[in-house]
């Protein structure tokens, strides 16, 4: 046998070392995971984005997003138009457009009132405290007609309102 080398020996593994290796390589994929469900939830899209501004406080931001969107509302399915309605609604009454925020919110009450399961539990809460910050009750219609009360009729939109 002196013509043959020697066989190496073969590698034992730790099982351990094993299973931890093999964590490694599931934690490696959980973030390309997340990223493809974040895009594949839309938050690559203007919509993801608007909302992205919302939540930041980025509320003219988040209406510019929406303002972008509105050709697309007849693509949208039931629930995307409804949180379209509800968020543009949001975003103009934390900019101080009253009159915008009533018409959206309008939209948004009457796609829940359709349809309850438009809204999570968090979307019905924000519409409902919109609602009443705007002095309405929940069975009320909107009645607003300007972004400020009548007692300043020389400034009834404020100067960044819609149009």
């Amino acid at each position: 046998m002196a013509g043959r080398p020697e066989p190496l020996p073969q590698k034992t593994r730790n099982p351990a070392a094993a299973a931890a290796e093999k964590a490694g390589m599931q934690r490696s994929t959980a973030p390309v995971l997340l990223c493809l469900i974040l895009f594949g939830s839309g938050c690559g899209s203007g919509m993801g984005r608007a909302l992205h501004a919302f939540d930041e406080g980025r509320h003219a931001d988040a209406v510019g997003e929406l303002r972008a969107l509105e050709a697309d509302q007849d693509e949208m399915s039931e629930r995307e138009r409804a949180r379209y309605f509800l968020y543009r609604g949001l975003a103009h009454f934390a900019c101080g457009d009253l009159r915008s925020a009533s018409r959206w919110l309008s939209h948004a009450r009457r796609a829940a009132d359709n349809d309850p399961s438009v809204f999570d539990v968090g979307e019905h809460g924000r519409l409902s405290a919109a609602w009443r910050s705007m002095g309405l009750m929940p069975g009320e219609e909107a009645r607003i007609t300007s972004g400020l009360p009548a007692v300043f009729p020389e400034h009834s939109e404020p100067p960044h309102a819609s149009r």
